[in-house]
């Protein structure tokens, strides 16, 4: 069993080109070592966006973390 907590929906964690492809069907997706809840990805008008705890929306660039993660869930 994973130490991670995974998502009630999918079941498991997803690396990021797996979590992509529900942010292009229209889910969110929620990285794990992101504490807040508030913030995750999703596109916003076709730009990859993070929904930041403050309640904006911010065009998402991905970095190197971001492409390696493994801890990714649909929220």
């Amino acid at each position: 069993m994973s130490p991670l907590p995974v998502s009630k929906k999918s079941g498991k964690t997803m690396d990021f080109l797996c979590a992509i492809k529900e942010v292009v069907i229209g889910k969110k997706i929620h990285k794990l070592e992101w504490v807040d809840k508030e913030f995750y990805g999703f596109l916003n008008d076709d730009i990859l966006s993070l929904h930041k705890p403050d309640g904006k929306n911010y065009q998402w660039i991905i970095s190197n973390e971001d492409l390696i993660g493994n801890d990714y869930i649909v929220i």
